[in-house]
């Protein structure tokens, strides 16, 4: 059996794709890694097309995984399909669609395809897509960990995401109700990831999780939120929708909160012991089942049902 994956996405530090390939090579798979925005941007699309078309001839991979590819003809998975399966994992939230509206047809392209957001697969469904599933995304737990906390990074409650008007508004509001609040991001201050994500949530007592689109989708959370659980830190996460219990459970392994007023409330309300139960729980979860190779397994299982 050919044991070779495709994997076409972005492959840099701090990138989602970086620990899904070393999964898959924990899965016994040898991994093609298409870094192809670098691609594109250096030689051109007709030279991406054409490599494309040679690593499908030389390695014929089991399976081309599109986790990135807006901006790519949708002809190119077309093509994919006479050599390997094909999967598009969508990992973003509807507003990307808009500006990308080719994703459309990569997914109908595709011999299956996954949403993040569990309403995204519906609306996939209603456009006629076959075999599209709900996949979470997964984190890596040899960099999403408990580490030793730096004074640098100290704060009451701490962000890491990029700055949003959305974003600034529970900022003003923390900062006003006198807590040591410290956001890190393009548009606030460093960008920090992996490791110093790590740092930061370990450094501070809580941290605020925060998709960049809210109040769009049912079921939906970014990867930042299993990302902070992780670390083991009590996570504040916002969410309007009331949809995700399912997933995390209130109060447990994380607290909801509604809006920046209802965040600061609770802060203030909670009790250290508790708070401390909530961040082992929430770790624990993340751990039994949010890691990339969970994700990774369920997704390979689902593949395997598809036949060429």
């Amino acid at each position: 059996m050919n044991k070779s994956i495709c994997l076409v996405g972005v492959f840099k530090k701090g990138s989602t794709n970086v620990p899904m390939a070393k999964s898959f090579t924990r899965y016994g798979f040898f991994v093609i890694p298409v870094n192809y925005r670098t691609i594109i941007t250096t030689y051109g699309m007709g030279f991406f097309n054409q490599f494309m078309h040679h690593v499908m001839i030389k390695y014929k991979p089991c399976l081309t995984l599109f986790s990135k590819c807006n901006g790519v003809d949708p002809e190119i998975v077309s093509m994919c399909n006479k050599y390997s399966k094909t999967w598009l994992f969508f990992m973003d939230a509807k507003p990307i669609l808009a500006a990308n509206p080719e994703i459309i047809q990569h997914i109908k392209n595709s011999d299956i395809s996954s949403c993040t957001a569990s309403d995204m697969v519906e609306w996939f469904r209603s456009q006629g897509v076959k075999n599209c599933h709900h996949i979470v995304q997964g984190i890596d737990p040899d960099i999403f960990k408990p580490v030793e906390p730096e004074n640098r990074y100290k704060a009451d409650i701490s962000f890491l995401g990029t700055r949003t008007p959305e974003r600034d508004k529970f900022k003003k509001a923390l900062e006003d109700a006198g807590f040591n609040v410290k956001f890190y991001g393009h548009g606030y201050n460093q960008e920090l990831v992996d490791e110093e994500f790590s740092k930061v949530c370990s450094s501070s007592k809580f941290i605020l999780s925060m998709n960049t689109f809210n109040n769009i989708h049912k079921g939906y959370f970014s990867n930042r939120l299993p990302r902070c659980l992780a670390c083991g830190v009590t996570t504040f996460h916002y969410d309007n929708t009331g949809t995700l219990n399912d997933f995390f459970e209130d109060g447990k392994e994380v607290i909801y909160v509604k809006d920046e007023y209802d965040l600061i409330d609770k802060m203030k309300k909670i009790d250290d012991t508790i708070a401390g139960k909530i961040a082992l729980a929430g770790r624990e979860r993340v751990l039994k089942d949010y890691t990339w190779d969970n994700i990774i397994g369920k997704m390979l299982t689902l593949a395997k049902r598809i036949t060429k």
